[in-house]
């Protein structure tokens, strides 16, 4: 499934929201007398000045060359330019972007062309944008389900502007915030974060209230590098009128690393949520804390820095 923009003006602005196995296609004829044109994925829509940009694809006729490229605080980082020009003026080409945990792979006209490397964690970037000397044919969104086959799977498409809650970038650990329109089935919370280097344990909570020991928990989930006799295990459990309900373990992996960045999807289903990291199923839990409404706080302390907190 995917999200399709057809022959959309230039320069062309849009909202993107990325993961891991995230798929971008652009389309389109390079036009003649222009020097060049620019892919970029930036965090923000402006394009005078522009926003960050944590990826920056932008082939140039003049020079035959495509030259690769950050810029943060109005500064750019170092060029990479190698790997020959694939592109011709008035011919058509198709500019494919796969979204990879530690780099992005570029693929142009279905060979792969270039990797580059994460110089800022994905969750940064919120737009998409396409401009100079290309006329765009078709720009396609495609978002892989980490459940395969599932009737209710993730997202096809990017967050429109109008989605609850735009995103929290970078919020202090621990972190605690009502979540916009509360627990319902087919809600959606992103978690974007990186483990500390020497992380002892880090621990997301749904519970009713902001208090650091509420009285009723929908869902706890307990990431626990080395905790007392614990090493990588991955606990979940719920609470009662300040109760503990009994723990859950069996999980098939530890997807979490030291110091290395990690994306989760918490998927609200009609009877249990589904979890998801790095856009492979993780684990499930069945609703315990009845009525699920009754969750309003998404609350995350522990040995973690965030880079991005969304709800949709």
């Amino acid at each position: 499934m995917a999200s399709i923009v057809n022959n959309p003006q230039t320069p062309y602005v849009g909202p993107v929201s990325l993961q891991v196995g995230y798929q971008i296609h652009i389309q389109g004829v390079p036009e003649q007398h222009h020097s060049h044109f620019i892919i970029a994925l930036q965090s923000g829509p402006s394009i005078n000045p522009r926003s960050d940009t944590p990826f920056v694809f932008n082939p140039r006729f003049n020079e035959n060359q495509v030259v690769r490229n950050t810029q943060s605080g109005n500064s750019w980082g170092s060029e990479e330019r190698h790997g020959g020009f694939p592109f011709q003026q008035r011919q058509r080409c198709n500019v494919r972007i796969l979204v990879k945990i530690d780099q992005y792979e570029v693929y142009v006209n279905g060979q792969l062309f270039t990797n580059y490397r994460h110089r800022v964690p994905i969750g940064y970037v919120t737009h998409l944008v396409v401009e100079g000397g290309i006329r765009i044919n078709q720009i396609k969104f495609e978002s892989p389900s980490p459940y395969p086959g599932a009737a209710l799977s993730y997202p096809t498409q990017p967050a429109p502007i109008s989605y609850p809650g735009a995103p929290i970038y970078n919020p202090p650990t621990p972190f605690a915030q009502s979540i916009p329109g509360g627990i319902r089935s087919g809600r959606l919370i992103f978690i974007s974060g990186i483990p500390t280097p020497n992380p002892s344990r880090f621990s997301i909570y749904l519970q009713t209230g902001l208090n650091h020991e509420p009285t009723h928990i929908g869902l706890v989930i307990d990431a626990r590098f080395n905790f007392g006799s614990d090493r990588n295990v991955i606990v979940r459990n719920h609470r009662e009128h300040g109760n503990w309900g009994a723990e859950e373990r069996a999980v098939s992996y530890f997807p979490f690393i030291p110091n290395a960045p990690f994306e989760m999807i918490i998927l609200v289903e009609s009877h249990q949520f589904k979890v998801a990291v790095n856009n492979q199923h993780l684990l499930e839990f069945r609703h315990r804390l009845q009525p699920m409404s009754r969750i309003d706080t998404l609350r995350i302390d522990g040995s973690v820095t965030l880079t991005q907190i969304r709800f949709q």
